[in-house]
């Protein structure tokens, strides 16, 4: 028989032993990481959360929200103040009245309680509608616009309520907004008229002798952020009435990473700091029964959380919301859903004075991103999206002894000692498939 025939019958022969052999070995892929402890990024001030049930319910307060707040102590919140009552007449609650409201008063006690009790140091109020008396369009539910000459009464409205939290209750807000103002959801502002309303609302919070200012922006989504932002930045008479770059992060999953980029490029050009008043990545999950209860829903709120810090970023976020609304767990607080799980990676190892600082990997699928704590410890943050396990070398950071923390579908949470294997520089771990993962070095 010729060679050549001898290797046409072999070979074939040869590469399905080969093929049967490897489909029945389990391998983990191998990905380095590097981390870059010398190029610092933003420094974390606080991993915050929405309380905003007053704009949906008749109470301000629920027990979802007593949870977070006793658990996760926020040093950074952000309320909803209701401006419309539809059971109610408009005279009824205009101007001074508005404080009268049994849902108002509940919401000033809860912000007494939250600084008092829980150790909140910075409030956002931030309106979704006024009373269809003052907009131009009351037919309408949202993109509602507030007449120019009704700007005054709507001011009355939020100077009085801030007033009231201020001498009567020990609480003075730090920030304002408009929710979502870009988009309409509920009150639409053009650039120019946001500018109107920020030059007439912020010399009369001065008057007042309020600290309040404004959120810069507080946008529906990333994309469209950079440009809104600009456009308000066009007259420099409100600049002094700005915080900071403030977006939401809805919509978001399919944008490139520069998105997030352009908001914290923009940032500091300004020297301003950004942040996320509203963390969250499907704005209609609500219309899907359960789907916040899902591990699918938890890996892609990782998911946003993670680009929304390493590439806007951002030095507050709040996530949506901390109360019985896109809730991280059962109302009654029993059942907590992975995203909780995912939420506590952020809150008890990414919060507060945590020096975020540069990191890459050799894998798209592998996100990563790095930190060092106040009092020298250093983090890395890894979430593997892939459906197998994963062989992660690290460069940058190095410990005798590394504690893993990590969450997946079938385990939620599961604390590992004395982890990884260091040599030469490097250490090795091995992470599972489709895994949120915290290494503390």
């Amino acid at each position: 028989m010729k060679p050549t025939r001898l290797y046409q019958i072999c070979s074939p022969v040869i590469l399905g032993i080969f093929l049967f052999i490897n489909s029945n070995i389990s391998i983990a892929q191998k990905v380095s990481v590097k981390v870059f402890p010398e190029i610092k990024r933003q420094k974390v001030v606080s991993i915050g959360g929405n309380y905003c049930q007053a704009n949906y319910s008749d109470h301000a307060m629920d027990a979802v929200g007593e949870f977070t707040l006793n658990q996760f102590r926020p040093e950074y919140v952000r309320l909803a103040l209701p401006l419309q009552f539809t059971n109610l007449d408009y005279a009824d609650y205009k101007g001074e009245k508005i404080v009268q409201q049994p849902v108002i008063v509940e919401l000033l006690e809860s912000m007494q309680k939250m600084k008092n009790e829980f150790g909140v140091k910075n409030f956002t109020i931030s309106v979704w509608r006024v009373a269809d008396e003052l907009v131009e369009n009351p037919e309408k539910s949202s993109q509602r616009i507030i007449k120019p000459n009704s700007y005054d009464d709507v001011i009355d409205m939020i100077i009085s309520f801030l007033l009231r939290a201020k001498n009567e209750f020990g609480v003075e807000a730090d920030y304002f907004s408009f929710n979502e103002s870009d988009g309409g959801w509920q009150t639409i502002f053009s650039p120019e008229a946001t500018i109107k309303f920020i030059k007439k609302a912020g010399q009369r919070f001065e008057e007042a002798g309020l600290k309040t200012k404004f959120l810069w922006a507080d946008t529906a989504q990333t994309k469209g952020t950079v440009d809104f932002a600009t456009l308000i930045k066009a007259d420099q008479s409100i600049w002094k009435y700005l915080g900071p770059l403030c977006f939401h992060s809805w919509w978001s999953e399919e944008i490139p990473n520069n998105e997030f980029e352009k908001i914290a490029g923009l940032a500091k050009a300004f020297n301003k700091p950004v942040w996320c008043s509203e963390l969250g990545f499907d704005a209609h999950a609500h219309k899907t029964k359960g789907m916040k209860a899902t591990w699918d829903y938890g890996l892609r709120f990782a998911k946003i959380s993670h680009r929304m810090m390493k590439y806007a970023e951002v030095e507050v976020s709040m996530y949506w919301t901390w109360q019985n609304n896109y809730s991280i767990m059962s109302g009654d607080t029993k059942n907590k859903y992975p995203s909780y799980y995912v939420t506590r990676h952020l809150t008890e190892y990414l919060n507060k004075g945590t020096q975020i600082v540069h990191s890459l990997s050799s894998d798209p699928d592998i996100l990563t991103i790095s930190g060092i704590f106040p009092n020298g410890k250093k983090v890395l943050q890894i979430i593997n999206m892939k459906n197998e396990q994963v062989d992660i070398e690290i460069e940058g950071f190095q410990s005798k002894e590394l504690k893993l923390i990590s969450t997946t579908e079938s385990n939620l949470w599961e604390e590992f000692l004395k982890v990884g294997k260091t040599k030469k520089g490097k250490t090795a771990v091995q992470l599972k498939a489709q895994s949120v993962n915290t290494l503390v070095f």
